[in-house]
């Protein structure tokens, strides 16, 4: 088997079954079998039934990356891609990605070209690894205000045209292959992280144990924005504060408690500021939870 198609679904089997379509168009020559994990949604998944080759029900909602493992656990492929239910593959992308990963041994995971619906690239495909200067210009917009500036552009590397391939620090969670021995070698996702950051934490571990992290710029997929998180979390504050609780973990992890603090402090001064100038509750949200108010 060369490839596993590993999709978490949480509340979007239709879209699963539209990204499904295209997988089945845009693998020339390969093995495959796609894998649904159904994070205990509320909407029956029985569509998926007879649709993909294996569907496995979780009885809890644990978190995407969580769902990720259980996929892997069952799956046979050589090759795992973890793939979004939003995304639509082009040009025999999972052929054309599974050919790199054989022919550059020294990679451990690769990742396509991203589109956003309308065609214009979508510079998350890649990104650095987050830091206290990748966040600073995060939090404080800057790195979205002036994307083409080499400086300002880092944490995603807007100021590159994404147009050749080149190693990345990571990749986009949306579509993601990974060598299967390499994932299990490091351990899968950690599943610590319920949603957000699990992917650079990832791609940080397999370039930790020697495996190149690569962007590939011939392979595309078109990537279009859901609602479903939204609904999940009940509004963009709490989601956005989740990514907050994901990043403080990672800096945990990652740098220890001092640096993880010191974040902290630089999140409330970001979102105090903001605050004052726009009187928006959620950033009073993330300052008090910043300070341990919470």
């Amino acid at each position: 088997m060369d490839v596993s198609v590993i999709y978490v679904n949480w509340n979007c089997a239709d879209e699963i079954l539209a990204s499904v379509a295209t997988v089945r168009r845009h693998a020339a020559g390969l093995e495959y079998e796609i894998i649904a994990v159904d994070n205990a949604s509320a909407e029956d998944p029985g569509v998926l039934e007879g649709r993909v080759d294996l569907l496995v029900r979780n009885t809890r909602n644990a978190g995407f990356g969580a769902g990720c493992n259980l996929g892997a656990s069952r799956a046979r492929g050589r090759h795992l891609l973890f793939l979004n239910p939003d995304t639509r593959l082009h040009d025999d992308v999972l052929s054309g990605l599974s050919r790199f990963l054989d022919a550059t041994p020294a990679t451990g995971a690769c990742g396509p070209m991203v589109l956003e619906p309308d065609g214009r690239v979508h510079y998350g495909a890649a990104r650095s690894f987050l830091s206290i200067g990748n966040d600073l210009l995060e939090h404080s917009t800057l790195t979205f205000r002036l994307p083409g500036n080499r400086l300002t552009g880092r944490p995603y590397y807007s100021y590159w045209d994404h147009a050749s391939t080149r190693d990345v620090d990571c990749l986009l969670g949306a579509c993601m292959l990974f060598r299967a021995d390499v994932f299990h070698a490091v351990g899968g996702f950690d599943e610590k992280f319920f949603l957000y950051c699990e992917e650079v934490d990832l791609c940080r571990r397999v370039w930790q144990a020697g495996h190149a992290v690569t962007y590939v710029h011939s392979c595309r997929i078109t990537h279009s924005a859901r609602h479903s998180t939204i609904r999940f979390f009940g509004s963009m504050g709490r989601l956005v504060r989740q990514y907050l609780e994901s990043e403080e973990y990672y800096f945990r992890k990652h740098h220890g408690r001092a640096y993880a603090l010191a974040w902290r402090g630089m999140i409330a001064a970001i979102y105090g500021l903001r605050y004052l100038r726009r009187r928006d509750p959620d950033f009073l949200d993330y300052v008090r939870w910043s300070l341990g108010h919470d």
